[in-house]
């Protein structure tokens, strides 16, 4: 993760579940979106042991515990988990929160059933580290399910110039867009490594709410978001 992201969430681990900040905000109304997709591939989750990595606070740490996962929650943010640990303990959830970053996962082979990285694999600073280690620590036949950011000139000027640049919602930095991720260069990617990847799906604005901010949902359009799975 690069320092400037670091700080980013870091400085707003605080705010991270009392709605003050747009970003966050926005954050929360992409887990009901990802939701969908999962439910769409995989039947159930209760009972199975599931690695959320690049956690946050723990919106879809809670999401997936409140469907009977048994979650663990793992960001190189302490900051950042010991707010997810509180909000957590606050509304009962068991979640087993780890410090540790991606790259260097400690958990043992074979060891989990899904892998959940949403808002995440455009940030790490080794991309096919934590693929390998994504892949080591799940158990044959488990699933990936993650999101990301297109590199495309769109994305770019909707990620950075728009949301951090003119409209300022979103803290200054919190993308490079030298590290977005095209489709077909993650699925080479997953191959590599043994994975057997599914056709991926575009997420983004579908409506508006109430407060005039984006609520999100599918796309046939990989052009800015996408996300997909791969089975190990």
């Amino acid at each position: 993760m690069k320092i400037g992201e670091l700080y980013v969430h870091d400085d707003h681990a605080e705010t991270w579940w009392d709605g003050s900040r747009y970003f966050l905000r926005m954050l929360a109304n992409q887990v009901n979106a990802r939701i969908l997709y999962f439910d769409r591939i995989a039947s159930g989750w209760h009972g199975l042991d599931t690695l959320d990595l690049g956690c946050g606070g723990g919106f879809m740490a809670e999401a997936l515990a409140r469907r009977g996962a048994r979650v663990i929650g793992v960001d190189p943010w302490d900051t950042v988990l010991r707010v997810a640990r509180t909000h957590a303990k606050r509304s009962n959830l068991d979640i087993q929160y780890v410090v540790a970053a991606g790259e260097s996962l400690p958990l043992d082979s074979d060891s989990v059933d899904r892998v959940v990285s949403v808002d995440v694999l455009e940030h790490v600073l080794d991309l096919r580290a934590v693929l390998a280690e994504i892949h080591r620590v799940l158990r044959p036949g488990g699933l990936f399910f993650f999101d990301t950011v297109n590199r495309t000139w769109i994305a770019r000027i909707l990620a950075v110039r728009l949301l951090e640049d003119i409209l300022r919602v979103m803290p200054k930095g919190m993308h490079d867009p030298s590290r977005f991720i095209r489709p077909s260069e993650l699925k080479t990617e997953l191959e590599g490594l043994g994975f057997r990847v599914a056709p991926m799906t575009g997420m983004g604005p579908v409506w508006i709410n109430r407060r005039l901010e984006p609520v999100f949902g599918l796309l046939p359009s990989t052009a800015i978001m996408y996300l997909g799975h791969a089975v190990k």
